[in-house]
């Protein structure tokens, strides 16, 4: 490559006289995903509809509602059905199940309409249920 060109491709695109490529480290698979991230996944419908909850019941998500980016609830005026009845209210989504009573939710009244606990970790089946 001429030392004209190197020049200007190094002002133009950032790039070291020597080398035309850039690279950046990819995110860690194994480091947790950002809540805000997995709220992105969730609202743009990427999990699915149906589920099964740790109890065996059958969840679809009929309107995943209007997501909430200030305090109380992640998503607002959602529709689920449980077992086929339907349910509307709200929905939290956390990355782990034990973030319920790990973040207060349990304790404030902001939350009392929540009608589907979504969470992406493992179901621990001896941990305390609220």
């Amino acid at each position: 490559m001429s030392s004209r060109y190197a020049d200007f491709v190094g002002e133009v695109f950032g790039f070291d006289h020597g080398s035309r490529l850039r690279e950046l480290p990819l995110p860690d698979p194994s480091a947790p995903i950002p809540e805000l991230e997995l709220q992105a996944q969730w609202f743009a419908g990427e999990f699915g509809r149906d589920f099964t909850s740790p109890d065996g019941e059958t969840i679809e998500v009929v309107q995943f509602g209007h997501w909430n980016r200030g305090a109380g609830p992640d998503f607002t005026e959602a529709a689920v059905k449980v077992d086929g009845e339907l349910r509307r209210g709200a929905i939290e989504v956390d990355l782990e199940a034990t973030s319920w009573e790990g973040h207060g939710h349990g304790e404030n009244p902001a939350f009392d309409e929540v009608v589907l606990h979504v969470f992406l970790g493992k179901f621990d089946a001896e941990a305390p249920r609220f």
